[in-house]
């Protein structure tokens, strides 16, 4: 029998404030043994992950750059993974910090990805600034490797795909009521249950979707405290803001991800405010005054992925208070 916890109040986060981040990060360690793992029957331990607030505990140096209208940099996002036939490569430039819903496509790169055991394949452009190839496929404890080149600029990342982690089930709860909410819009509590794999770390990224609408954000999660345990992630949804109903399908998607990507969605989490205005792309896409750690080089931005995924689907469930 898995308990449940309730009393999730305000006061168990806070912000990390830069000026006093090492502080903070001991105080948020100090705070995540105490109230954030709890202890349960038969040996399990549970994680609270609050959707909204996204990776709290957030202390790391992101690069500073400044603000300007010119010199957009190149954004690379490419993934690979083990339940898709097709990996993707989308080549934007990023646009002016008042502009973020300026996007430009990139034509007409070579693009060459390929595995550390020999195997390589060209991505062909299927769209503007849409590369793919289905020559390559995504295989858990496998490194990948991809080298972009445009008009001689060459960009290289690497991505090692981490065993995959599954999903055991889901369950939801109802949460505590917004004080000042809309009568019946309160909060559910989500619970995503796994095993975490133990003697290894494992680094995951939790990708939620309501009606099949992707809800914007980076929550992830690594086993620093909880190796080896048996999990129960919460992650509050806010009904109202959210406009959950009833029967409404919530899907969750775990991905079983690499360190490089672990620091790319805990920084992006700093700077995903601007996310709001820009469809709820990646921060990345926008030049801002904090960017995302990146395993690009030559200064691009963005990501490479090689992931594993493991997906499951709940209807929201009518609760009694």
């Amino acid at each position: 029998m898995i308990s449940t916890n309730k009393n999730i109040t305000k006061e168990s986060y806070f912000e990390p404030n830069q000026s006093s981040k090492k502080i903070l990060r001991k105080m948020g360690e100090a705070i995540f043994n105490k109230m954030l793992l709890r202890p349960v029957k038969n040996g399990i331990l549970t994680m609270t992950l609050v959707l909204m607030t996204l990776l709290l505990f957030s202390c790391e140096d992101v690069i500073q750059i400044d603000l300007n209208s010119t010199n957009p940099a190149i954004v690379l996002e490419a993934k690979i993974n083990d339940t898709s036939s097709v990996s993707t490569l989308v080549i934007t430039k990023s646009s002016d910090f008042y502009k973020q819903s300026e996007f430009e496509r990139v034509s007409n790169a070579v693009v060459i990805l390929s595995n550390e055991k020999g195997a390589n394949a060209t991505m062909i452009e299927a769209l503007p600034g849409e590369y793919r190839t289905d020559l390559i496929k995504g295989t858990p404890s496998t490194k990948y490797f991809i080298e972009v080149n445009i008009n001689g600029f060459i960009y290289n990342a690497q991505s090692t795909m981490p065993n995959k982690v599954e999903i055991d089930s889901l369950s939801i709860e109802k949460g505590l009521n917004r004080p000042g909410g809309e009568n019946g819009k309160g909060r559910y509590i989500l619970h995503i249950y796994f095993k975490d794999e133990p003697n290894i770390a494992n680094y995951c990224r939790f990708k939620i979707s309501h009606n099949s609408k992707a809800i914007a954000g980076f929550i992830v999660y690594e086993d620093k405290f909880t190796d080896g345990n048996d999990i129960d992630a919460r992650i509050q949804l806010d009904a109202e803001k959210l406009n959950l109903n009833i029967n409404d399908n919530i899907t969750v998607e775990l991905q079983s991800i690499d360190k490089a990507m672990y620091d790319f969605y805990k920084t992006a989490n700093s700077v995903n405010a601007s996310s709001s205005t820009s469809g709820g792309r990646p921060s990345s896409t926008s030049v801002a005054p904090t960017n995302p750690v990146t395993n690009w080089s030559n200064k691009a931005l963005g990501y490479f992925s090689a992931y594993t995924s493991s997906t499951k689907l709940i209807k929201i469930p009518e609760l009694k208070n």
